[in-house]
């Protein structure tokens, strides 16, 4: 189940936006990630997630479908060699969790969802926990997000274009009023929304992590959740923001399905 995805935060931003990091790579039409470089992101076959505990993975609710059984796999840069990569490690998924409100034929408001795996993963250089604040609104003054995933990398005659390995990029906040005028009934109060010309994420980013830097430490704010289908769109995602669901908002409802394991910061 592959859907559009890219970053927003709707709290009122600044018109003067802080420079972006020193990159030119992008999750769409970009670069690939070294292994290690984001320890936290788990891989699902055709959506992303991140590891919250060493049991627990946070992914979008309409990833969550049909998992029970299938793996997760983390330091996963590479999805043609995984099995045979130094530092992977894979979990069998034995539990998933949904949030009860969401409604994929409808608004696809509470896309979040939480998965258990059969053994802790080791904590390790390429594989590492994130952490969620339950007051984000500091956080999101950053302007800028970082997103990681196995989505497109860019449009050709159309048609998005897929490479097999880890992308990331840099991705800017979009205002509440962009997105909003893009999505209108869609968007609500714990989402968020990001993108820009050039710059954003696709189908197959769905679920992974929407993370934002403080103090040198990464912080997830979204889970990467829908967008526009449209390729032309994709290209011009400062106008067609893809939305995602605002993890502080949910920061109880984590620390209930996880038995008490998972609390936000």
């Amino acid at each position: 189940m592959r859907l559009l995805l890219v970053v927003l935060l709707f709290i009122g931003l600044s018109l003067a936006a802080p420079n972006k990091p020193v990159t030119s790579e992008l999750i769409f039409g970009g670069d690939t990630a070294h292994q290690g470089a984001f320890p936290y992101f788990v891989y699902l076959h055709n959506c992303g997630g991140s590891l919250i505990t060493p049991k627990h993975i946070l992914t979008a609710a309409h990833c969550a479908d049909d998992r029970v059984g299938g793996i997760a796999v983390m330091g996963l840069v590479d999805e043609t060699t995984y099995f045979k990569t130094p530092g992977t490690q894979i979990r069998k998924i034995i539990s998933s969790t949904p949030h009860k409100e969401y409604n994929y034929n409808d608004t696809l408001r509470n896309d979040i969802a939480i998965l258990e795996v059969d053994e802790p993963f080791n904590l390790t250089n390429y594989v590492q926990l994130i952490s969620i604040k339950a007051d984000d609104l500091e956080l999101q003054k950053n302007y800028w997000t970082v997103i990681c995933g196995f989505g497109p990398v860019g449009v050709r005659d159309k048609k998005l274009q897929y490479v097999k390995y880890l992308q990331y990029g840099y991705i800017p906040i979009v205002s509440r009023d962009v997105c909003l005028a893009r999505w209108g009934y869609y968007l609500w109060d714990k989402q968020i929304c990001a993108g820009g010309v050039g710059l954003g994420t696709g189908s197959g980013d769905s679920g992974g992590p929407v993370a934002m830097i403080d103090d040198g430490k990464y912080f997830q704010v979204g889970v990467v959740s829908f967008g526009s289908s449209d390729p032309n769109e994709l290209e011009h995602q400062d106008k067609n923001p893809s939305i995602h669901t605002r993890t502080a908002s949910y920061c109880d409802w984590m620390t209930e399905k996880t038995n008490g394991a998972f609390h936000c910061i």
